[in-house]
């Protein structure tokens, strides 16, 4: 098997998820480093979806990583000629946020704090929060959720959709309803709760290459939590005294 396809049989709860983060920055990766990286496949993942033509892209930047995650987005979506509004609706973020808005600013993007703006977009890509949310989302950024949600728009989340709790899958209030999740580097427990799936919409899992050693460091040889894939399955077939069975196909959740 290839190492990377392991990967595919974790399942993390976020304080495991943070564990392995703070490794791989201990050892050295810059954030920066991660965030672009990270970007940058989401933008490739995104391609199929924009049809190759110019498409106005609604950017819904959090205050924290998963926000600079979706500046960069933002950034590069604008280099390859779409029309793109940011909303940004706080006014404290993460110093590495903070500059990727700024950039993103000085390049003409255009910046809102309503959702308003958002109406006319195609597509939007939902960066508010991501894995380490803990409270409940309230006020004007919960009507505006709801606002988003009853648009019923192609929305792809980086990570976990806003407002979904990492290991439970529920909502803090409310969330936002993806049509496609994008998770980073290993699975979350939210992604097999009944609760989250109305929110998730279609997973992808995108691997950013987190080292194996780091995952088996914190979640050990036998995680409590594993996923049963289809490689798996298919090593253990033909089950004893039944037929062999060709061209099988078979997805496994």
């Amino acid at each position: 098997m290839n190492p990377r396809e392991k990967l595919e049989e974790f399942i993390v709860t976020a304080d495991q998820m943070q564990a392995i983060e703070r490794r791989m920055f201990a050892a050295g990766l810059p954030v920066a480093a991660l965030m672009e990286k990270v970007a940058g496949l989401m933008v490739q993942q995104l391609q199929p979806y924009l049809s190759g033509s110019t498409a106005r892209v609604g950017i819904l930047a959090g205050p924290g990583h998963n926000g600079g995650d979706a500046l960069v987005i933002a950034r590069e979506l604008f280099f390859q000629g779409h029309e793109v509004v940011v909303y940004c609706p706080f006014s404290k973020r993460r110093t590495l946020t903070e500059e990727h808005l700024s950039y993103v600013k000085s390049l003409g993007i255009p910046v809102v704090d309503t959702a308003d703006a958002l109406k006319n977009c195609q597509i939007l890509i939902d960066g508010l929060f991501g894995f380490g949310l803990d409270r409940a989302i309230t006020g004007g950024l919960a009507t505006t959720i709801a606002q988003i949600n009853r648009w019923q728009k192609t929305v792809f989340s980086i990570d976990l959709p806003s407002g979904l709790q990492t290991d439970t899958g529920e909502a803090f209030g409310i969330a936002v309803r993806a049509t496609r999740t994008f998770c980073l580097g290993l699975w979350k427990l939210a992604f097999f709760q009944d609760q989250a799936l109305e929110f998730i919409g279609e997973s992808e899992l995108i691997d950013f290459d987190i080292p194996l050693g780091d995952i088996l460091a914190v979640v050990g040889e036998s995680p409590d939590l594993a996923r049963l894939t289809t490689q798996q399955v298919i090593k253990g077939l033909p089950l004893p005294g039944i037929p062999p069975v060709t061209n099988i196909k078979m997805a496994i959740y």
